[in-house]
């Protein structure tokens, strides 16, 4: 009898033992947990059973079309699209296969693919549909939606009307109507755009009659009345959504982007729990909550909950790189850096890590280093839309906007009309002062996000969090407004700041912004209440700061704002309040208080480069020369970061330039240029040894010309212009010389050197009347010395009579 027992738990263990290692069982079993996940929608663990399937049979069509689903609903639309055209080449019967990536080829027309390229391989699936199931409603409607885009209205009509007649009862051929309609009436002006706003609400009146308990109808209708301003009956269709499926993940998400929308946080708060309490992932379900507290301007709330959280659960990569971005926010840079520097020893490629601090490297001018860790961070993940932002912006301050560019355009390559990629492509223009140009990106701007606001699915493939909308609009009205200051129109600036107001109160750039103008009208009484307001909102923004002290100086305003700037202190960036504050000691004539405030500010951060740049040119106005090098040695011997030691170099070429110590001087912009030869500094020190070369004969004429050029190509300064013509006219090639005078002048009109230059080699080419005209001009401006003037004089009267 036990010999029996035995025999035949050995061979239920065979057995046993042969299901477990039996693939094609094994792959099933995956396949069917991954289908059960997706059911439930447990995304995460959908997606690895499928991968795991996938693991062992690469062939298998359902698990690539159920991956496809699960990655989808993640908003991973690349890798979606890519799993679904996958299940289309195995499985020719797969119709859904195809119809999802139809779908998604439509929405690439604006996250990765050219529009007719689109539609063409979106109509060619919808033709394989309909060849297999001619009555397929989803493929009409697919057909129908190629029509709209295509703007071939009168088509898409019947497409959707047949849609409706095999399918009266059903709601989407009722939703599609509906979106047909709206799309219809986004193309029109808003005066002639109301009877089609009305047929669409209609029929989504009538798709929800038809299926009052489908929440993704009710859905749909409350994101169309949202965008509508009807946010009284918004709100209560999405309320019906959740009454319908209080689980389901998009009405959850929908309902916390309303109320955090409309700044009710404790009600979106509520609805983030729930979409928690259905999530596996706790840590990030509780990050989220602690980032809604700092939307709400909770910070330090959100600050201390991320450093519990840490503390629990210290492999929550994620937890430092949103830890150090609340701590930069609170202008607590060097807490930030420990806490990124944390991340990285456990995982040097910690791609949030890398992200924040090369951001945090570029606001610190170490243009360098942070492009380093954000190509890193781009080598991880090439087509990362933050990366790509933040990469181009070191480039652009770096002085590089041909990388820039480069970068910006591989962005919109992947995601045409990507809000980042917009904004930055906004703000090259604005460097390259181009204002028109930026004004109509920031239209193109503005009309993305109207559209991102009501499609859920382009959101998501931008891979912005839900908060970067708001606060994108806002900076788009900003951007279009500095345009607009840039080309001098200030009541134009002036409206669309408001605009940026009302569409983010808690943003302070716009207020910066319009104390900016109050400052340029000479309006300082209005200007101080702008900055105020900009400081209140964002009492650790270095700029809000400065422009601050700005507004005190010009007002003389200095014991009250010296006060308000002690007690910012306390709880933010000392060294940039105790920089600013020697600002103000120093227009007092204070030196004692300028050079406390001064070391202060160093001793508080001893990277503050601007601390040492201030301090050296203090002594050096008291003649202290020898101190003021010692401040800059200081800087070079504590060994910094290449850009902050060539700045350093160049300053002291400056103090021995402007002692008459030429040689010392060429050695340091020699120097200069040996650690950093891309930036502003090294624009100043190409082109003040190209000033050298030529005109104290310290070196090769031809070098200084090709110096000269070097400047000007890194920024197209008048000064710079002015050198590369004086190189010019030293060689003898006076048409050219004049050709750069000209451009020195056209930037600096009232710069009575450049008439003097410009007159001596329009004299040299025989242009006698012009030269005449050019010395007139120079004298009358009143910017020369007694000496120039009289040389001038001299030099207009022995021209020969014309």
């Amino acid at each position: 009898m036990k010999t029996s027992l035995l025999i035949r738990f050995c061979l239920a263990a065979v057995c046993l033992l042969a299901a477990c290692n039996d693939p094609q069982k094994e792959k099933l079993t995956h396949l069917a947990r991954g289908q059960e996940y997706l059911k439930s929608q447990l995304y995460p663990e959908a997606i690895l059973e499928f991968r795991n399937a996938l693991q062992i049979d690469r062939g298998l069509a359902d698990a690539h079309f159920g991956l496809g689903e699960a990655l989808l609903a993640q908003g991973n639309l690349q890798e979606a699209a890519d799993r679904f055209l996958q299940t289309a080449k195995l499985d020719q019967k797969n119709l859904q296969a195809r119809l999802r990536l139809g779908q998604m080829l439509l929405q690439y027309t604006r996250v990765g693919r050219a529009m007719d390229d689109a539609t063409k391989e979106a109509e060619r699936l919808e033709n394989e549909v309909l060849a297999q199931d001619a009555n397929n409603a989803e493929a009409i409607i697919l057909l129908s939606d190629i029509r709209v885009l295509q703007k071939r209205y009168e088509e898409a009509k019947e497409e959707l009307d047949r849609a409706i007649r095999l399918n009266p009862q059903r709601a989407a051929p009722a939703v599609a109507l509906a979106r047909y309609y709206e799309h219809r009436a986004n193309d029109l002006p808003p005066t002639e755009a109301g009877k089609l706003k009305a047929q669409a609400d209609a029929a989504f009146k009538d798709g929800i009659a038809k299926n009052p308990k489908l929440a993704l109808v009710r859905l749909a209708y409350g994101d169309f009345l949202y965008s509508n301003r009807r946010t009284t009956e918004a709100e209560q269709q999405l309320l019906a959504s959740f009454a319908i499926a209080p689980q389901d993940q998009l009405v959850l998400v929908a309902l916390r982007r309303f109320y955090e929308n409309q700044f009710r946080y404790d009600e979106a708060e509520k609805y983030l729990a729930k979409q928690v309490e259905i999530e596996t992932d706790k840590n990030s379900g509780r990050a989220q909550i602690i980032d809604l507290h700092a939307r709400a301007g909770r910070n330090a709330q959100a600050i201390a909950e991320y450093q519990q959280l840490l503390k629990e659960q210290p492999d929550f990569l994620r937890g430092y790189a949103r830890l150090a971005e609340l701590l930069l926010a609170e202008g607590r840079p060097q807490e930030a850096k420990q806490q990124l520097e944390a991340a990285l020893s456990r995982n040097k490629q910690d791609n949030d890590a890398l992200l924040v601090r090369g951001r945090i490297r570029t606001l610190e001018g170490n243009f360098r280093e942070a492009i380093l860790d954000l190509e890193s961070a781009l080598r991880l993940e090439p087509a990362m839309p933050a990366a790509l932002y933040y990469t181009s912006d070191a480039h652009l301050q770096n002085n590089d906007p041909v990388r820039a560019r480069s970068l910006v355009n591989t962005l919109l390559g992947y995601y045409p009309k990507h809000p980042m990629g917009l904004m930055m492509l906004i703000r090259i223009q604005l460097n390259q002062n181009k204002p028109n140009e930026a004004a109509d990106t920031a239209q193109q701007l503005l009309n993305s996000l109207a559209q991102l606001k009501t499609n859920e699915t382009d959101f998501q493939a931008t891979r912005m969090p839900v908060e970067a909308l708001k606060d994108l609009e806002s900076k788009a009205f900003t951007a279009r407004a500095v345009s607009h200051m840039q080309a001098r129109n200030f009541a134009a600036a002036q409206s669309d700041l408001q605009r940026a107001i009302e569409t983010d109160a808690r943003a302070a750039e716009p207020h910066m912004n319009l104390a900016t103008i109050h400052l340029i009208q000479n309006n300082a009484a209005a200007a101080q209440i702008e900055v105020e307001k900009a400081v209140t909102l964002a009492p650790s923004s270095p700029t809000a700061v400065a422009l601050l002290a700005d507004v005190a100086l010009r007002q003389r305003n200095y014991a009250a704002t010296i006060a308000k700037l002690d007690a910012l202190a306390d709880k933010h960036d000392r060294a940039n309040l105790l920089f600013q504050k020697a600002r103000l000691y120093e227009m007092q004539g204070d030196t004692a208080n300028t050079e406390t405030a001064l070391r202060k500010t160093i001793e508080a951060d001893p990277n503050y480069l601007n601390a040492y740049f201030m301090l050296s040119d203090f002594y050096k106005r008291q003649n202290l020369y020898e101190k003021a090098i010692s401040e800059l040695q200081s800087i070079i011997q504590s060994n910094r970061q290449a850009q902050q030691t060539g700045q350093a170099h160049l300053m002291i070429g400056l103090l021995e330039e402007s002692r008459g110590r030429y040689n010392e001087a060429v050695t340091n912009y020699q120097k200069a240029l040996s650690y950093d030869n891309r930036t502003l500094a090294a624009a100043i020190a190409y082109n003040n040894l190209a000033w050298l070369y030529a005109d104290k004969n310290l070196g090769n004429i031809d070098q200084a010309t090709e110096h000269a050029q070097r400047a000007v190509a890194i920024a197209q300064e008048a000064s710079f212009y002015d050198t590369l013509g004086y190189a010019y006219f030293r060689k003898g090639q006076h048409a050219i010389a004049i050709e750069q005078f000209n451009r020195a002048i056209e930037r600096r009109p009232l710069q009575a050197g450049y008439y003097l230059h410009l007159a001596r080699a329009l004299r040299e080419n025989n242009n006698i009347p012009q030269a005449r005209q050019a010395y007139a001009k120079a004298i009358q401006l009143q910017g020369l010395s007694a000496a120039d003037v009289n040389g001038a004089r001299a030099e207009m009267a022995a021209l020969p009579r014309v």
